[in-house]
Formats: C-alpha cells, sequence, structure tokens
C-alpha cells in the first residue's frame, strides 16, 4: 500500500529528474518497485530504497550523490515528512504519521485483495494447483511442490502475468494422485493435519528439508508455528465480531487516524503491515516463499503486543478505549490485522480461520 504510492512518487521523479538532465535519460526507465527496505534505524515510517546504486551505475557518480538528488523532489510531498541520502547511497524515506495509518485503513478495506500490487508486472509465472501433500513420496518432492505452486500465487499476487496450469496440464492421470501411506509426508498430515503440515512446508527454507522429519514425532502438535498465526487472524475477527455486537462500529475516525493510533505497540504494528506487498513481490522474485509465513509470524508476534497494549473493547482494561473514536481507530488496525494475515495465509495455500 503505502510503498506502492512512494513507486508512483519516485517514478515520476525519475522521469522529470531525467528530462532535466539531473540523471541519465536512461533512469526514467528504472522501476522502483521491490526495493524498499526497511530502514537500518528501524523506525515503522521510514522506508529505504537501494535505487540509487543501480542508478549510480550510468554515469559513474556515487551511489550518495544519486540518492541526494533522488531525495530532493520528495521534500515537496504533503505526506513525506522526510527524505535524504542514508549510508553509501540508499534513500531514506519517512512518511507522515498520517500516511501510515491511511495505509492501515486501506488494507483493512482491501480484504484479501491487500497483498496485491504491481512490483513484478512485466514477468511472467505458473500458477499451478494446490499439491495434495499427501501424495508425495518424500518431503523434498512435498516441498518442491508446495514451494513451486507458492511462488506462482506469489508471482501473480504481486502482478505477473501467469498461465495457469492444470494437474492434467502437468501430467497426472486425475484430480487426485494416487496416495502412498508408507510415505512420512502421508504420515505427518493425518498426525497434524493438511494446514498444518503445508505451513511447515511453506515456512521450510530450500536445503532444509532433512528438519521435516521431526514432524511425524508427537512433540510436532506441541510446537505448531501455523497456531500463532491463526490464533492472530481469528482474534482479530473475534474483536471484531464483539464490536459489531457492542455496535461500536460505524464511527470513522477520519484524520485523527494517526493521533489515535499513537502507542508504540500500534506504530509498531502499522509499519510491519505496510510491508506485505512488498515481502510478498520480494519472496516471489527470490524464489523464497519460506519468507512469507515468517514474515506472518512477525504480524502475530506484533499484533500480540498491541492487544494488550491498545485494546479495541472496552472491556480491556486498563489500556482500554475510554472513548467510541478511539474504539473505532482501533478497530481499523484490527481489521488490517485480518486481512494481512487471511491474505498472506491464503497465499499459503491455506485458509484462515475466524474461531479458534
Amino acid at each position: 500500500m503505502i510503498t506502492g504510492d512512494l513507486d508512483r512518487e519516485l517514478a515520476v521523479s525519475l522521469s522529470a529528474l531525467a528530462a532535466r538532465g539531473e540523471l541519465p535519460a536512461a533512469a526514467a526507465r528504472f522501476t522502483p518497485g521491490g526495493t524498499w527496505r526497511p530502514a537500518p534505524a528501524g523506525q515503522p515510517a521510514t522506508f529505504a530504497t537501494s535505487l540509487a546504486f543501480e542508478i549510480a551505475r550510468l554515469n559513474g557518480r556515487t551511489p550518495a550523490d544519486v540518492a541526494a538528488i533522488l531525495a530532493a523532489p520528495f521534500r515537496d510531498i504533503p505526506w513525506i515528512q522526510a527524505a535524504e541520502p542514508a549510508g553509501d547511497g540508499y534513500l531514506s524515506i519517512t512518511v507522515t504519521p498520517a500516511a501510515l495509518a491511511a495505509s492501515a485503513a486501506r488494507m483493512a478495506a482491501a480484504g484479501l485483495d491487500c497483498a496485491q500490487s504491481a512490483i513484478l508486472r512485466g514477468t511472467a509465472a505458473t500458477v499451478r494447483p494446490w499439491p495434495d501433500l499427501a501424495a508425495a513420496a518424500s518431503w523434498a518432492e512435498a516441498w518442491q511442490d508446495q514451494a513451486d505452486t507458492m511462488t506462482g500465487r506469489l508471482a501473480q499476487a504481486a502482478g505477473a502475468t501467469v498461465t495457469i496450469t492444470s494437474e492434467w496440464e502437468r501430467g497426472g492421470l486425475g484430480p487426485h494422485a494416487a496416495r502412498d501411506k508408507r510415505s512420512p509426508v502421508y504420515a505427518a498430515v493425518a498426525y497434524l493435519g493438511a494446514s498444518s503440515a503445508r505451513y511447515r512446508l511453506a515456512r521450510t527454507s530450500p536445503g532444509s528439508t532433512a528438519q521435516l522429519e521431526e514432524m511425524s514425532q508427537p512433540r510436532a502438535r506441541a510446537a505448531d508455528p501455523l497456531y500463532p498465526v491463526q490464533q492472530a487472524h481469528a482474534e482479530a475477527a473475534s474483536t471484531l465480531r464483539w464490536a459489531a455486537d457492542l455496535q461500536l462500529e460505524g464511527l470513522d475516525p477520519g484524520e485523527r487516524l494517526a493521533d489515535l493510533l499513537a502507542t508504540p505497540a500500534e506504530q509498531e504494528l502499522r509499519g510491519l503491515l505496510s510491508w506485505l506487498p512488498i515481502r510478498v513481490a520480494s519472496a516471489a522474485r527470490r524464489q523464497r516463499p519460506d519468507e512469507l509465513p515468517r514474515y506472518l509470524e512477525q504480524v502475530a508476534g506484533a499484533w500480540l503486543v498491541c492487544r494488550q497494549a491498545a485494546p479495541a473493547l472496552p472491556f480491556g482494561g486498563v489500556a482500554a478505549p475510554a472513548e467510541p473514536e478511539l474504539a473505532s481507530a482501533r478497530l481499523v488496525l484490527v481489521d488490517a490485522v485480518r486481512a494481512a494475515v487471511g491474505a498472506g495465509l491464503a497465499l499459503t495455500g491455506i485458509t484462515a480461520i475466524e474461531r479458534l
């Protein structure tokens, strides 16, 4: 959301700077999407891009000089709080609290579409049906099937042009392959459930499939990494249901949203949520689908802290909102959490649960 806005502004700036001769003409063809990363200082509202390093190769200027040129136009944009070179040539941009809060509101409104972007527009990907993991003969096969399918779905969400295939086109004999009950994957799916097994596969990094052998052991059920992520979604959904029952909905905090979501926990969560489209695109581009589940776990952890420090419902203890407007503002953030986690799980091949 917010990174998409930054992409558009940076694209406009590149064209203008190239037209004025302040940057090489070829700089106007650079695509900023996907170059954003968290600022080294870790401020929730600060975003850094490495684009200056790429542009510097065109004319021999230092990346720091290019970053300074790129920063100047951003200082005239109302929703930009600061823009300056950082490090050896990163462009660091800090958005206003109002812009970051508005990004959370847009995510809530977008629902499951909140992970979508145009970052990988112009690239191509293949979208396959989600594999029947219990039919895999080995963990390596199950991991590859999950990774291939998930990477295609991530690329599609990030704007890639996709070719959709069916099991028949992949050479299968029907909608379901035969299952080998001797397979360790079959045993783990039967023991843990399909969603838990799929999530563990999804979060496993390349070359680490050996650790999946532990999934058939009794302790695997107690240490389920999917549970806190599903819990975050279910608790957010439950909070919104309670709010509806208490008739707390309908009050729009408007321009006061940022002022009302001012606790450190809320600011941290807002900043983390804003990275969802970038994380999706990056995971697809790098063919590292495991990066998305680990991001969802970060969101779940930040949500746990936030709901305790800044509860949205009036019976949340001393930190509970005393005014309806504050409750409404916090509910916007709750809804953004539900949307982000739900979208992330969908891209993993898992349906988010509404109740635990």
